[in-house]
């Protein structure tokens, strides 16, 4: 498991290249968990508006779609190696930038009930459950169990 300084900033970046992007989410042991019945995912619509941010590191990284104002769902996907403390501590890092330097008042996630592993990686960054629904997560899809997670930034 790889393994970096959660005080690294220079973890993950602000990425603009949906080709390096693509390369990741598209890898045969990324894929299954994003593609939402495709055989291939393309981020490049969602790259030219800049609303929408995206970030990338050696292992991976996460893409955030802008859904209205200062709100984002967030999107992430690691390679194999950099799953555990590594996808932790830039998705901790991910989540600081998207607070403190985009503005981003609420960040929420959908995940199938079935990916137990990603339920609890989203509790361990702080996102709260706003329960289960069932749904179907991509046009054409059976509908099938989905836990709705948020993260709000703290008001002072």
């Amino acid at each position: 498991m790889a393994s970096l300084p959660v005080s690294d900033n220079r973890i993950v970046s602000r990425c603009y290249d949906a080709a390096a992007i693509n390369a990741v989410c598209n890898h045969p042991a990324v894929l299954p968990g994003l593609s939402l019945g495709l055989h291939a995912l393309d981020v490049s619509d969602l790259l030219e508006d800049r609303r929408n941010i995206a970030f990338l590191g050696e292992y991976g990284g996460a893409l955030f779609h802008r859904t209205g104002p200062g709100v984002y769902a967030a999107h992430d996907f690691f390679l194999p190696q950099g799953r555990g403390q590594w996808a932790l501590a830039a998705s901790r890092k991910m989540l600081a930038k998207m607070f403190d330097q985009f503005a981003a008042r609420l960040i929420w996630a959908e995940t199938p009930v079935e990916n137990r592993a990603c339920r609890m990686f989203n509790r361990w960054l702080g996102f709260k459950s706003e329960g289960v629904t069932t749904a179907a997560l991509y046009p054409g899809a059976e509908p099938s169990q989905i836990e709705t997670f948020v993260m709000e930034a703290v008001c002072l």
